[in-house]
């Protein structure tokens, strides 16, 4: 079967991101085929989407990364697919590359628009999800804390150092915590979405404008009170006076090779100075020192990723310090970010 090589590449991209890691289960790292659908999963995330029309691909199941770089890295227009003696084969007049394919294809079913509780302010919630995977825990070990809380009209995120809270325009008849790979995913697809919803199957459901469905399991497990660290005492304001954007862009630039929610740099204030430190283990320290304004005498350090950083210093460059709790808070009318202080 001939097929149109950018075509395929376009649809395989979109489910990609889902393909598994675990060489336990390797059908997690197969593109599964079902005549002119192929979905993706690593058991908790799943995407499905249709084919080019005209092609059917029969229903087999191969090797998703490999079958894929392989697509990518040749230069003809269209490529031959042949399925037999249980391999898949891609032939252009030149190369042949031979892939071993599993026969047994279970695609996983999809919940429809129909059967979820939609959210029909999406935007404002994405928005907020920018803001908030910055603040999830690393730690696998923390189930909930994984991932984004959704409850009521409030998304909250923290890894026990920092809370970070956003105000929703409605509130939601549900509660699930969303995992961060899910959240990235739907990010990079922000301007596609057509609907999105909460299914009583404890998944959370993404339909794009061209039918691609972006499904994930929540998170299990309670998520703490968060809202009870939110400090009500005096507090001293600190404000940035130069413009932190060129400073902040150098440290992200400086942190590229350094994934996303790992990116980190530390903030240490004296005075009206304010000193800004990144740490690469290739590339060695970038430290740059920029000006504040601040009637405070005491030293203050804390840590935070620089693009979260520089997100809300465009709607927010000035930040509440309280000196006796020993938190900093950076507060908009929808956003709130609340940071220990390292002493």
């Amino acid at each position: 079967m001939k097929v149109n090589r950018a075509s395929l590449i376009e649809c395989l991209e979109k489910v990609i991101p889902a393909l598994g890691i675990n060489v336990l289960v390797p059908e997690f790292q197969y593109l599964q085929f079902d005549k002119r659908i192929v979905q993706a999963t690593d058991g908790a995330l799943i995407i499905n989407t249709t084919l080019p029309e005209g092609s059917d691909y029969g229903s087999f199941a191969v090797p998703g990364r490999p079958f894929y770089d392989l697509l990518r890295n040749l230069d003809k227009e269209e490529v031959d697919l042949i399925v037999e003696d249980n391999k898949l084969k891609v032939k252009t007049n030149k190369i042949e590359g031979t892939f071993i394919i599993l026969d047994k294809v279970n695609l996983i079913s999809v919940d429809t628009p129909d059967s979820l509780v939609l959210l029909e302010d999406f935007p404002n919630f994405i928005q907020g999800l920018n803001y908030c995977r910055f603040g999830v825990s690393k730690d696998e070990t923390l189930g909930s804390l994984c991932g984004v809380k959704v409850k009521e009209n409030l998304l909250l995120s923290s890894d026990r150092y920092r809370i970070t809270k956003w105000n929703l325009n409605n509130s939601l008849s549900f509660k699930c915590s969303l995992p961060i790979k899910f959240i990235d995913i739907l990010l990079k697809n922000k301007d596609e979405i057509q609907e999105m919803g909460y299914s009583k199957n404890n998944t959370f459901v993404v339909v794009l404008r061209d039918g691609t469905s972006i499904i994930t399991a929540v998170l299990i497990g309670l998520y703490p009170d968060l809202l009870q660290y939110f400090p009500t005492s005096e507090y001293r304001e600190i404000e940035f006076v130069d413009d932190q954007k060129d400073a902040l862009e150098k440290h992200i630039s400086f942190l590229k090779n350094v994934n996303l929610v790992d990116k980190e740099i530390d903030i240490k204030i004296s005075k009206n100075k304010c000193v800004l430190t990144s740490r690469d283990k290739e590339l060695g320290t970038l430290i740059e020192e920029v000006e504040i304004s601040s009637s405070n005498s005491s030293e203050i350090e804390f840590s935070a990723n620089p693009i979260f950083l520089k997100d809300i210093m465009e709607i927010c460059s000035s930040f509440k310090y309280y000196v006796e709790a020993g938190l900093i808070l950076f507060e908009t009318d929808n956003l709130q970010y609340l940071a220990q202080v390292r002493k």
